[in-house]
């Protein structure tokens, strides 16, 4: 590890801010932007195929994958850091994947998802263990667009009918082995969903984006049976990010100009809104009061930064070629991704 790399990890966890203080756009919030130390990204072990997901368990280890159905060979690639922070690939399934869209984890395992020409795809991943195993899927599924994970072994996952049905919802509390009937989100027909939290197999808050480019928020209290409104400002395109415990969310919502970060205590009927400085594209929080965002500039060079309350802490990089795509937090690691880097954080 690099002397600045050490230093920016510092930065991170101590609090020790360096550099000089300005604010975020007017009118949506008083965050302090303060620029920290830089921190250097690591090449993918898999630079042929673009990583897509990461997520992060609670006790320490994190997964990141990419899939390119159109490439010859690999088609698909799965890493693991552990918290030593050394990246590995181990050996994925022989499945031909077109792409990989989210990925969830609990304190010892990671689900990931996407769409192979057959349907749906969910790999299980376990740091512990280096393995990598296809895992049983919802039925007649045609490509998985949201996972979250909310206990041991616990997930929901949001799959899709195809252009013009509707999204489902499904649980499983055995790791995947099993899923829970699909419920259909019948206010779904005809739109990409785009993110889902649940704080337990009863309730979830799930995002989309209808043809009209609006965002659309709705809540289940009965695991998908039912489903009510959430109203949310015209301005909004797409709610790219969602994280949530119990009642308070923290979100992260696109407009035509700019990217909003939106927090609620009241499971999504009333937001806070923060603007950012530049163009996010996930955010994800060890903590709802700490979070790391990630996305690119203006002249799209990659950005990353740190919200701890109302500062908002950009870190400088080095070595990320691109803009960065993802971001997942565990209680002690975060790590972020662009299409052919990785970076690892520690809270």
């Amino acid at each position: 590890m690099s002397r600045a790399t050490a230093t920016a990890r510092r930065s991170w966890r101590g609090g020790l801010i360096v550099g000089v203080t300005a604010m975020l756009l007017a009118g949506c919030g008083s965050a302090k932007v303060v620029v920290s130390p830089h921190l250097t990204g690591t090449p993918s072990l898999g630079i042929n195929v673009p990583l897509q997901s990461v997520a992060c368990t609670t006790s320490g280890a994190c997964v990141a994958a990419g899939a390119n159905g159109s490439s010859v060979a690999p088609s698909a690639v799965v890493q693991v850091s552990r918290a030593n922070g050394v990246w590995t690939a181990p050996s994925v399934p022989s499945t031909l994947v077109n792409s990989f869209s989210s990925a969830a984890c609990w304190s010892s395992q990671c689900l990931v998802g996407g769409a192979q020409l057959s349907g749906d795809t969910l790999w299980l991943v376990s740091p512990s263990t280096m393995s990598v195993t296809a895992s049983p899927t919802p039925r007649a599924g045609k490509g998985v667009s949201a996972l979250s994970c909310y206990a041991s072994s616990s997930c929901a996952v949001v799959d899709t009918t195809g252009i013009t049905g509707s999204a489902r919802l499904s649980f499983t509390s055995d790791a995947g082995t099993t899923w829970t009937a699909p419920e259909s989100l019948s206010w779904t027909v005809g739109e990409s969903v785009t993110a889902l939290s649940c704080a337990d197999a009863m309730n979830c808050l799930v995002a989309a984006t209808n043809s009209s480019r609006q965002a659309l928020l709705e809540v289940t209290h009965d695991g998908g049976m039912t489903w009510a409104v959430r109203t949310v400002p015209s301005t909004w395109i797409s709610v790219n990010s969602l994280s949530c415990v119990a009642l308070r969310c923290v979100g992260l919502v696109a407009t035509a100009t700019q990217s909003l970060v939106e927090r609620t205590n009241t499971f999504a009927r009333v937001w806070k809104s923060e603007a950012l400085s530049e163009q996010a594209n996930a955010l994800a929080c060890a903590r709802l009061s700490r979070c790391a965002v990630v996305g690119q500039t203006t002249n799209q060079a990659p950005w990353l930064a740190t919200l701890q309350g109302n500062h908002l802490h950009s870190i400088a990089l080095k070595y990320v070629p691109s803009p960065l795509l993802g971001v997942a937090c565990g209680v002690k690691t975060c790590s972020a991704i662009a299409a052919s880097t990785v970076l690892s954080l520690r809270p």
